[in-house]
């Protein structure tokens, strides 16, 4: 759990609209991760995951809108090495 919770529901009508919401309401709980791990920097939660809607990366969609029912995946990047 990334940010402290496995999901949840959001009323938005864009990605973007969502995407603020979720840094308006769990951001401080990933600055604190970030925090603990060393990094100073302020970061968005977006900056730093790969973001997907309906299982498709948004990078790859061209109508962000959102409807009923669509899902919006938060997924952190993991560096390794």
């Amino acid at each position: 759990m990334y940010l402290g919770v496995e999901h949840t529901t959001l009323i938005a009508e864009t990605v973007d609209d969502a995407l603020e919401q979720v840094e308006a309401n769990y951001g401080h709980k990933y600055h604190q991760r970030l925090m603990k791990s060393g990094i100073t920097g302020k970061r968005r939660i977006c900056d730093d995951s790969n973001i997907l809607l309906n299982r498709v990366n948004i990078r790859q969609v061209t109508d962000h809108s959102l409807k009923d029912g669509d899902k919006l995946e938060i997924i952190p990047r993991f560096v390794g090495g």
